[in-house]
């Protein structure tokens, strides 16, 4: 029967029994300011026992508990930024980027990478022969990489904000009664199942890093190379796969720090999306979503007060109305 041999091991020498040099190092200070508080101090007895035992607490949690890390680690934490925009220096430090440009992101270390969006296919549904092909070219994809990457997952909420204007826009323009009352009770009900069992839509992204070289162009020249190979290796098991170029980067990027949406491949945040809704409803002649004539009318409602109006309705009225013939006397 094979044993599994255990390979996070530590030892460190004991000093006094069962406590090593650094626990034995805690139990002594402990200890030590213990008994000088009690029969050395001229402060209240009830002083001297509270600071005694709060002493013998601390050094119990350093000796049994690990106090030492979790504090280190709290401190460590409240030194570093928690929040941050994608254009205040905070979020430059974190993501370590020089600059975006030529479809590659310039490292402040002098590295290069690339990004390449991999749209997955259902495993699932395929059959055995497609199965087995698709497995076969991935493994040749694997075979033909003589440099690393990183493959990366994220998860976003499903956003179907776009796709239900679009087809209430199609619907309005049809002028189909019938149809639209079918809409409302189906964009709902895609609403609530979505909310309810929190559907979310994962992406893929394959990072590729450049050869480095002390010419930026030739870095680049190298990434496009590798991600051409990448791509049409990936073709050959049906996964369609293309390099993000540096607006979809920008967009990805920020897409971290602030609220955004999927939409026709891009991140947009919700002002820019209110502005495409906004638009394309213009040009079409109606309005494709309530909310948006709700949201353009809610300055107007905001800034005006009644008694405003009443004083304006009021000056109307009582001010005389010229006739037309009126300037001829």
């Amino acid at each position: 029967m094979p044993y599994k041999i255990p390979t996070a091991i530590r030892y460190e020498e004991k000093l006094f029994g069962p406590l090593t040099i650094k626990q034995s190092i805690y139990a002594g200070i402990a200890v030590s300011i213990a008994l000088y508080m009690i029969f050395f101090s001229s402060f209240d007895f009830v002083i001297r026992i509270i600071v005694s035992i709060v002493v013998i607490l601390l050094a119990v949690g350093f000796i049994m508990f690990d106090l030492e890390t979790y504090l280190g680690n709290y401190i460590s934490f409240m030194r570093q930024d928690r929040e941050a925009s994608w254009i205040s220096p905070a979020a430059r430090k974190l993501m370590d980027i020089k600059s975006i440009k030529a479809d590659t992101e310039f490292l402040k270390n002098g590295n290069a990478i690339a990004a390449i969006r991999v749209i997955p296919i259902n495993f699932g549904v395929l059959g055995k022969e497609d199965r087995d092909s698709v497995i076969y070219g991935f493994l040749q994809f694997l075979n033909s990489l003589n440099f690393s990457i990183q493959i990366v997952m994220r998860s976003v909420n499903l956003d179907l904000s776009d796709y239900l204007t679009n087809l209430k826009r199609r619907i309005i323009q049809r002028d189909d009664k019938m149809a639209l009352a079918y809409y409302e009770h189906f964009s709902e009900y895609m609403y609530d199942y979505i909310k309810k069992n929190r559907v979310n839509d994962r992406l893929f992204y394959i990072v590729v890093p450049a050869k480095k070289h002390w010419d930026e162009r030739e870095m680049i020249r190298n990434l496009d190379s590798r991600c051409k190979s990448i791509i049409e290796t990936l073709s050959r098991s049906g996964i369609v796969a293309e390099r993000l170029g540096n607006k979809e980067l920008l967009n990805l990027y920020s897409s971290y720090f602030t609220q955004s949406f999927y939409m026709d491949e891009e991140y947009l945040s919700p002002i820019t999306m209110y502005k495409k809704i906004w638009k394309g409803s213009s040009e079409s002649g109606t309005i494709s979503s309530p909310s948006v004539q709700e949201i353009k009318a809610e300055p107007t409602a905001a800034f005006s007060s009644p008694k405003e109006s009443q004083i304006k309705e009021r000056i109307q009225k009582s001010t005389p109305k010229k006739e037309p013939n009126s300037l001829v006397n």
